[in-house]
């Protein structure tokens, strides 16, 4: 049944409503926009944004200059401000469906197939999204830096791609992660861009607060995300913490200081700090050095197949909130290109895949969307899935079905040259 145009644009126009009023009630919650504003306020008003904490106790984790840039939006109603955020956010994952399209070949499947693909990408990813925009938070800016500087590197853009990067490195050092990778894939140029486009956003803000202020304050952030700090190690200290630091905690230590802990047995060892710390460190290094696997090739070789390529940065991109510290729910967007892959893969090579093997992937991919969406579909019981830190298992799970589904036909892809 075909669509007339008249009832498309009505549809479209009727979405687009109910998208502003979803954005206009998110945009009245205490997001973390908030925490934000209040951050960049006090950075004009001369005090220390990361020793200072805002609302119940929050620390500001993103730059100095990320709170300059936001500065002007002080002047104007936050309720505006927030919803401004929200509708810019939606458009950054307008894009984000645009640079998905253009690195996955979506032109072998079917309409139909990719019907199917786009409608469980949502599915898969919803509870992630609404969450970001819930909370009003940087995930979905930091994932669209890391994709689109990418994108524009494949496409020889590569000054922009390195601006793009090295913002999201500045912004939050997450992304940081990508620099190895490029410096392994031969984009030696896009590497020491990065590297002065970060060291030139580092010194702006000198130019407002002063040298001294700015070095005193790169000081104390550097202090606040050391990822020896014991509080990064156990890393209890709110229930809505994931990721490896988490779950090895609530997992090896008898009585992490965990004030929302339910009264249930989670633990199955009890170690000390120092034995927890080692233990994470390899668990961690483990899992980077995983990354071979899929890179399938000696240092230095550049690649020109964007598939293989996205298959190489969704286990990258999966590996950040696994193994940085201080991990909320919605920092695990990040495993969404993960997602994207692997439906894209059992949708294609449905018809070529042994059954048993096609029914084990899907049904690991089944559990994993139960880990994801749980809260979502049954949400009363969102304190046992926090408790259990089912989302960074649902991460972990994720590995399997991304690792055994492998681009096709890649030996030609990768050249020295």
């Amino acid at each position: 049944m075909q669509i007339s145009p008249s009832s498309k644009k009505i549809t479209i126009g009727v979405a687009c409503l109910a998208l502003i009023i979803y954005l206009f009630f998110e945009s009245s919650n205490r997001g973390d926009f908030y925490i934000f504003l209040e951050a960049s306020k006090s950075l004009l008003n001369g005090e220390n944004i990361f020793q200072k904490t805002y609302f119940d106790g929050y620390h500001y984790f993103y730059s100095v200059l990320f709170a300059l840039i936001i500065y002007p939006f002080t002047f104007i109603p936050v309720h505006v401000t927030v919803f401004l955020w929200l509708g810019f956010n939606v458009w950054l994952l307008y894009r984000l469906y645009h640079i998905v399209s253009s690195l996955l070949p979506l032109q072998t499947l079917s309409q139909k197939q990719k019907n199917t693909f786009w409608i469980l990408t949502f599915v898969f990813s919803s509870r992630l999204i609404i969450e970001n925009l819930h909370v009003a938070q940087m995930t979905i800016l930091l994932l669209y830096l890391c994709l689109e500087g990418i994108h524009s590197i494949q496409h020889k853009k590569i000054i922009q791609g390195a601006f793009l990067i090295a913002l999201g490195i500045n912004i939050k050092l997450l992304p940081i992660v990508l620099l190895p990778y490029l410096l392994y894939r031969k984009q030696f140029k896009a590497s020491l861009l990065i590297l002065l486009f970060y060291g030139v956003f580092a010194f702006i803000p000198s130019l407002i607060i002063g040298y001294e202020q700015n070095n005193l304050l790169l000081k104390t952030w550097l202090h606040l995300i050391n990822p020896l700090n014991s509080n990064h190690i156990l890393d209890v200290d709110e229930r809505s913490f994931h990721g490896l630091s988490t779950l090895l905690s609530t997992l090896l230590v008898a009585n992490v200081p965990d004030m929302y802990a339910l009264n249930l047995k989670r633990n199955i060892a009890d170690v000390s700090l120092t034995q927890l710390s080692y233990i994470l460190t390899i668990t961690r290094l483990l899992l980077v050095v995983f990354t071979f696997y899929f890179l399938r090739s000696f240092p230095f070789k550049s690649i020109t197949n964007k598939y293989h390529q996205f298959w190489e940065l969704s286990y990258i991109l999966l590996l950040i909130p696994l193994i940085f510290p201080h991990q909320q729910h919605y920092g695990f967007l990040f495993i969404a290109p993960a997602f994207l892959y692997c439906l894209y893969q059992l949708i294609q090579q449905k018809p070529t895949l042994l059954s048993l093997k096609y029914y084990t992937l899907f049904s690991i991919m089944a559990i994993v969307y139960l880990t994801v969406n749980l809260k979502l579909i049954l949400g009363e019981f969102n304190p046992y899935y926090e408790h259990y830190k089912l989302l960074t298992y649902g991460a972990l799970l994720l590995i399997i079905p991304l690792s055994i589904l492998r681009p096709k036909s890649t030996n030609d892809t990768l050249t020295s040259g």
